[in-house]
């Protein structure tokens, strides 16, 4: 049975309830599992909804041995993980993308080629054409009240 202070998911959706930050640990370990090298994971939610917060909880989940901070000045962070062949995540924030020719010095097709690598986006709504082309998922996280929710979309 859950504490208070855990996440909720329901059985048959794959969305969950988060009550507290910590509670995103829950949704990363859940997640984790679903990524495997070249995976592309889409962030989309309003400003302060817990997108880092996620990235911090997955790093943590992949083994990475530093905690992510967001990457809105320096738009990519790599981090060095270990997680059944995921050896490498890397962290987008694409806020401040005004066109999507500034993704091209990023060189995010070659960065992904890279053997385990996977990209967490963070604003992905600023990079539509480059994503149109390449598969991922994406998870919408939602502020509802003091807590979040979040979807696998």
């Amino acid at each position: 049975m859950p504490h208070s202070n855990q996440t909720i998911k329901p059985s048959n959706n794959p969305s969950w309830t988060v009550p507290s930050p910590e509670a995103w640990s829950a949704v990363a370990a859940d997640i984790a599992p679903m990524l495997r090298p070249g995976s592309i994971l889409a962030l989309s939610g309003p400003l302060g909804a817990g997108k880092t917060t996620f990235v911090q909880a997955l790093a943590a989940m992949l083994g990475a041995s530093r905690n992510p901070k967001s990457p809105t000045f320096t738009m990519l962070r790599t981090y060095v993980v270990d997680y059944h062949g995921v050896t490498r995540l890397l962290h987008l924030d694409a806020y401040r993308i005004e066109n999507e020719a500034d993704l091209l010095p990023l060189d995010l097709d070659e960065e992904l080629l890279e053997s385990g690598t996977i990209l967490i986006i963070e604003w992905p709504e600023k990079m539509p054409g480059w994503l149109a082309k390449h598969p991922h998922q994406t998870l919408e996280i939602k502020i509802d009240g003091e807590g979040r929710r979040a979807e696998i979309a």
